[in-house]
């Protein structure tokens, strides 16, 4: 069975993604996931947990 992998843009856009949550907007982040269903990356974050956002195999960012 292959093992799921992030695709390269994914990962850009997590590393940009993860440096403005941490040291821009001062926010934790609690889960980073890939998806297995759609493919996306899931990431919850906040001090609340009140951020979701995910990112598409092409590397854009949802909310």
């Amino acid at each position: 069975m292959d093992e799921l992998q992030p695709r390269v843009e994914q990962l850009q856009s997590l590393y940009r993604l993860c440096h403005q949550l941490t040291n821009v907007m001062f926010q934790p982040i609690h889960i980073v996931r890939l998806d297995e269903r759609s493919l996306n990356i899931f990431i919850l974050a906040g001090q609340n947990e009140g951020i979701e956002l995910e990112i598409t195999p092409d590397g854009s960012i949802e909310p």
